[in-house]
């Protein structure tokens, strides 16, 4: 029902006054059954000579239409259609005087069933109708306006809202790319700290709270992820995350494991930078013969440069024993020092 039970009541308070635009001032006070009384406290409504009219003009019922209305000298009877169904009916009886009423309203189907109300109203004064009719459009479209802003606000509130998610997804997905060509590991955020750990409830409650919010991340991210631990094994990868055990655990593989993969290969061809760090047995010949003497420091730029630089970081080159006919020879050398010859 469009129309409030109060104002139907306030529709039938009618006036014996004739003039345009003066009215009634009425205190209403309404109860209804199974309600604590005293809840609904009285209201004063100005109220003029036509119900009909108000009925039609009131905006709280302006989908309602009055089907019958009957005055009589003790009382008034007004009947309502309203387009969801129901039906309002509205009988209300005056003292001799006509300054005091007892109304019983009644609202029969549509979406709040049926609904009965009593009321009780004394003329205190005397109003002016058209200005309160003014007052109560100024007051309901003040109410609209309000309404209105505030549905702005709440639209303004949730755009933002969508727009800051969309960025943090945007930044997360554009994160754990970069993680992939830096072979940064933390990059990765939760989808990395949290893969391959199947068994840990606190990550797989957090995996399902953040893909349920940010699905396309969640789709990037695990991709990612994937494809960061398809890298780690080659060469390239392993150099670039630094051989980080930890991420090697995530992974599902050893570093020693990939170690003993790429070292043959990086041998045969494959990254001198990987040979150098890694591959200490299959990198000391090609350190003996490039990492040493002038020709090492005149080509430290050169191809060998980085392959030098991982190998003699972890690693000494131990100069060949001597043959016997230098152990001799240096034998002597000693000698003719300790003689002055």
């Amino acid at each position: 029902m469009k129309m409030g039970p109060v104002a139907c009541v306030f529709l039938v308070v009618a006036s014996s006054a004739a003039a345009q635009g003066s009215g009634e001032l009425w205190e209403i006070t309404m109860n209804i059954p199974g309600m604590p009384a005293g809840m609904m406290k009285p209201q004063r409504v100005c109220q003029g000579d036509n119900p009909e009219r108000a009925a039609t003009q009131d905006p709280s019922k302006k989908d309602c239409k009055v089907t019958s209305s009957r005055k009589t000298a003790s009382g008034t009877h007004v009947t309502m259609s309203c387009p969801d169904g129901s039906t309002v009916t509205i009988d209300q009886q005056y003292n001799a005087a006509r300054t005091e009423f007892k109304s019983t309203l009644s609202s029969k189907g549509g979406r709040d069933g049926d609904i009965t109300m009593n009321m009780t109203g004394r003329k205190v004064g005397a109003c002016d109708a058209q200005q309160a009719a003014k007052d109560r459009d100024a007051q309901m479209a003040a109410a609209k306006k309000q309404v209105a802003e505030g549905q702005k606000q709440a639209a303004a509130a949730v755009a933002a809202g969508a727009a800051a998610q969309k960025k943090f997804s945007d930044d997360q997905i554009k994160q754990c790319t970069a993680a992939v060509e830096s072979m940064n590991f933390q990059q990765l955020g939760l989808h990395g700290q949290c893969h391959g750990k199947k068994a840990d409830a606190q990550c797989k409650s957090n995996l399902d709270a953040v893909n349920k919010a940010y699905p396309d991340m969640a789709k990037t991210c695990t991709a990612r992820v994937a494809e960061f631990c398809k890298r780690y094994r080659t060469q390239e990868g392993f150099l670039k995350a630094k051989a980080d055990e930890t991420v090697a655990e995530r992974c599902g593989v050893s570093t020693a494991a990939i170690k003993a993969e790429q070292c043959p290969r990086a041998a045969q061809g494959g990254s001198l930078a990987f040979l150098g760090a890694y591959c200490p047995v299959e990198a000391k010949p090609i350190a003996q013969e490039h990492c040493v003497g002038r020709d090492y420091t005149s080509k430290m730029g050169g191809k060998y440069g980085e392959f030098c630089m991982n190998y003699l970081a972890n690693n000494s080159l131990e100069k060949p024993p001597a043959s016997a006919g230098d152990q001799v020879k240096q034998g002597i050398n000693k000698l003719k020092g300790l003689f002055g010859r």
